[in-house]
């Protein structure tokens, strides 16, 4: 029988996962924030709280979407677009969120098993893929 859910984080590593981008964002704006379309800012929000609750893949996918809606909706500078669209670690973020909604390899892109043994390494492509969102669009 497949049962569905792991139990939730605590309320402190919750707020833990909170300060981490809240720190990120501070640290890499030099305390000014981050000044995001409408669109990107509410999925940004829904991105944080997605890696507060532990759901690193949501994490992941939320992470590009709101770069796009940052990279469409916002002033970004044409060198900066460039390179988020097509800059190795950017390559990556896509790729890894295509693969993970799309189904278009026999192999899949994740497993039960991966979210149960693989946590830390899924935790850690979520931490990076926040980060280049961020770095993105600081760049402007």
């Amino acid at each position: 029988m497949q049962t569905f859910g792991q139990a939730l984080p605590s309320s402190s590593d919750m707020h833990q996962r909170l300060d981490w981008i809240r720190a990120l964002v501070d640290r890499e704006s030099d305390g000014e924030g981050l000044d995001l379309s409408p669109q990107a800012e509410a999925l940004f929000d829904e991105m944080s709280r997605c890696f507060a609750a532990g759901a690193w893949l949501a994490a992941l996918v939320l992470a590009q979407a709101a770069l796009d809606a940052e990279l469409h909706q916002g002033n970004i500078d044409g060198l900066v677009q460039n390179e988020a669209r097509f800059g190795p670690d950017y390559l990556w973020l896509r790729n890894r969120r295509n693969h993970l909604l799309h189904a278009d390899d026999p192999r899949p892109a994740v497993t039960m098993a991966d979210l149960q043994q693989d946590g830390r390494l899924l935790e850690e492509e979520a931490r990076r893929a926040i980060g280049l969102m961020v770095k993105a669009v600081l760049a402007r």
